[in-house]
């Protein structure tokens, strides 16, 4: 599936539950396709804006364990492999797609995990995570990625389920 497909496919399904939430106040937890699995991550997360719930990953950890009927698991680059993701272009991402900040030597360091909630917009990426808009609070912000990670020591990458 092309990147403009998958982007299309992921707007569609976030239009579609935000009509479906706004209009029977229920927010669906169980999607049927990874476009939706995604997009459900955002729907489901944004449910913890403003609240306390620790480190980054932690955060991340728990929105996928509780959309999804697994875990992530804790490493900082072959879970998200054993979870079936696969790595994407900045460019590419879609809402509900995992950004992680890593070490780029052997990926066992984390910098930083977040939930892409917009499309890239420039070097900029809409994003809700955790214990970075304030310590261990969950929050919805702007930030590049890329330069954060460098700033750091690290790289960043970004990972699409499906």
């Amino acid at each position: 599936m092309s990147s403009l497909t998958r982007r299309n496919t992921a707007r569609t399904f976030v239009t579609a539950v935000a009509l479906a939430a706004a209009t029977s106040g229920v927010v669906p937890l169980a999607p049927v396709s990874s476009a939706g699995a995604t997009s459900a991550m955002v729907t489901h997360a944004r449910n913890y804006l403003g609240t306390y719930q620790g480190q980054c990953k932690v955060f991340v950890q728990k929105i996928y364990a509780e959309v999804y009927p697994n875990t992530l698991g804790t490493g900082y680059y072959q879970a998200y492999i054993n979870a079936g993701y696969h790595r994407v272009a900045k460019a590419d991402v879609v809402p509900g797609d995992i950004i992680q900040e890593t070490d780029s030597g052997s990926h066992t360091t984390g910098i930083h995990t977040a939930i892409v909630t917009g499309d890239p917009a420039g070097a900029e990426i809409r994003v809700i995570d955790s214990n970075f808009v304030a310590a261990n609070k969950v929050g919805e912000h702007t930030y590049n990625p890329t330069t954060h990670a460098e700033s750091h020591g690290g790289v960043a990458y970004y990972w699409h389920k499906g």
